[in-house]
């Protein structure tokens, strides 16, 4: 647990009891700076002097720092700090008296390299924090070469002639998900968190009757929504009757900071063309948390979609 804020003297094993034995048993021993990741200079907790003077008193209301690592190899897609980081001991104790312990402690996520998500329901997310012990504070630090990105939902395919409507486009994903209450969320200068954008909708049929004549255009395919993953651009319609310039074009595919086009719908004989069909897919959110949770959010960095968004998996 954290150590106590006020009242009686502090004893040294209590300061133990929270911080591991340093060998020396002494507070001078607790004085020092550590680095890791993207995080510099860390003390044994905000307000314990690295140099100079150091005092019992000092360490009132202290709590051991963990830092979970999100910032070490290459990219993962879909992850949760606590279950896929914390549970494999992908941590770092500050000062490395004693092994970790998530009661009372400060939980430090932080993220230093990208993040994806998937293009299956809004609500999923590239990296997730994961559920806490209600006595544990958590604050997720993105350094500069933190990307954390919700994918692209897909284009919707083109209409067949009339026989079919145009499809609506998929939904993006998201990027952080908040799972504890009153969570800090810390976005450094270069860092990026960007939702995943919804696809567009795929291209409507047309028909033009006259004489006898019955012509059909198919509808274009929608593009893709940008994210990571990115939307697939949207299949255009099949050939219908007439000349061959009947069919819709395919839409191109989104990337990860722009959307795809939508491709040109049929022209039959100049006669029928595809027309407007589905609807464009809803956007992913760009931070996300579990309903009724607040979140403060320190921003230096790039943050492209909504930020109170609720519902996390």
């Amino acid at each position: 647990m954290t150590i106590k804020s006020s009242g009686s003297s502090l004893s040294f094993s209590e300061i133990e009891a929270e911080f591991g034995s340093n060998g020396g048993r002494t507070l001078g021993n607790y004085r020092l700076t550590q680095s890791v990741g993207s995080l510099s200079n860390l003390p044994l907790d905000s307000g314990i002097p690295t140099s100079g003077q150091i005092k019992f008193s000092d360490f009132y209301g202290k709590r051991l720092n963990v830092v979970v690592d999100c910032h070490s190899g290459s990219r993962q897609d879909r992850i949760s700090a606590k279950g896929d980081k914390w549970n494999n001991n992908a941590v770092t104790v500050i000062g490395g008296f004693r092994s970790k312990k998530e009661g009372g402690s400060k939980i430090i996520i932080n993220v230093n390299k990208k993040f994806c998500s998937d293009k299956s329901n809004t609500q999923n997310c590239a990296l997730r924090t994961g559920n806490w012990n209600s006595t544990s504070t958590v604050q997720v630090d993105l350094g500069s070469n933190a990307n954390v990105l919700g994918g692209g939902g897909d284009g919707g395919s083109g209409a067949n002639g009339i026989d079919t409507s145009g499809g609506n486009g998929g939904d993006g994903t998201s990027a952080l998900g908040i799972q504890v209450n009153n969570c800090v969320v810390n976005v450094g200068s270069g860092a990026i968190l960007r939702a995943g954008f919804g696809g567009g909708g795929g291209g409507g049929g047309g028909q033009q009757t006259d004489k006898g004549s019955d012509r059909r255009a198919s509808g274009g395919g929608g593009g893709g929504g940008a994210g990571c993953p990115a939307g697939a651009g949207g299949q255009g319609g099949v050939v219908q009757s007439g000349d061959g310039n009947s069919f819709g074009r395919n839409g191109t595919a989104g990337t990860e900071s722009s959307g795809g086009s939508g491709g040109g719908g049929g022209d039959n004989d100049d006669q029928a063309g595809g027309q407007s069909g589905g609807s464009g897919g809803g956007n992913g959110a760009a931070i996300r948390r579990t309903s009724g949770f607040n979140v403060t959010i320190n921003n230096s960095g790039t943050i492209a979609g909504s930020t109170t968004a609720t519902g996390v998996s």
